[in-house]
C-alpha cells in the first residue's frame, strides 16, 4: 500500500477532510450575514441571556483574545451590545440586540440548508445515526462539550450549545 493510500484510508483523515469541506460551505453560507462560524456560536449563547466575556469563553471554548475580536466584530455589526455588569462593574456583560437576534435566526436557517445539502448523500436515518455518533465522540474527547446526542440533526438545544458551523477549538 502506498503512503498516500495509507493516510487517506484512515477515519481521522476523512474526518479532517470533511471538516474542511463542511467548514468552507458553512462559512460561505454565513457571508451574507457578515458573520463567521465562531460569531454564530457566540450569538447563539448570548441569545439565551446576557453573559460575561469570561462566561462566553468558558461556554464556547474560544480563548479570551479570540473572544474579544469576535465581540468587537459583532458589536461593529450591531448584533451585540457590551455593558458594564450591574452586579460587578469590572465585568463586561454581553447581550444580543434585536438585529443580532434576527440575524441569528436567519443565519441558523442558512446553516441548516447548507447542512441538508452537505448531507444529501445520506438517508434520514443515516443522518441521525451520524449525528449521534459524532456527538458521542465529541463528548468523549471534549470535557466542556455541551451536546445532546439525542437531538435531531439540524436542531439546536435551548442553550445554543453544539453550534459549530465551521469552527474549530483551535480557531483563533
Amino acid at each position: 500500500m502506498r503512503s498516500s493510500e495509507a493516510i487517506s484510508s484512515t477515519t481521522g483523515y476523512l474526518l479532517l477532510k470533511l471538516a474542511d469541506l463542511a467548514g468552507a460551505r458553512m462559512e460561505q453560507a454565513l457571508l451574507p450575514f457578515r458573520i463567521r462560524g465562531r460569531d454564530l456560536r457566540v450569538l447563539a449563547f448570548v441569545q439565551d441571556g446576557e453573559l460575561s466575556q469570561r462566561d462566553l469563553c468558558r461556554q464556547t471554548g474560544l480563548d479570551r483574545t479570540t473572544m474579544v475580536a469576535v465581540i468587537d466584530e459583532l458589536e461593529r455589526n450591531g448584533y451585540v451590545r457590551r455593558d458594564r455588569s450591574p452586579s460587578d462593574r469590572r465585568k463586561q456583560a454581553i447581550s444580543v440586540t434585536a438585529d443580532g437576534s434576527a440575524t441569528l435566526s436567519e443565519a441558523l436557517k442558512a446553516v441548516r440548508r447548507t447542512e441538508d445539502d452537505f448531507l444529501a448523500a445520506l438517508r434520514e436515518d443515516e443522518r441521525r445515526r451520524l449525528h449521534q455518533q459524532l456527538s458521542l465522540l465529541y463528548a468523549a474527547h471534549d470535557p466542556r462539550c455541551h451536546t445532546d446526542e439525542m437531538l435531531e440533526p439540524g436542531t439546536l438545544p435551548a442553550s445554543g450549545a453544539g453550534v459549530v458551523a465551521g469552527t474549530r477549538q483551535s480557531e483563533g
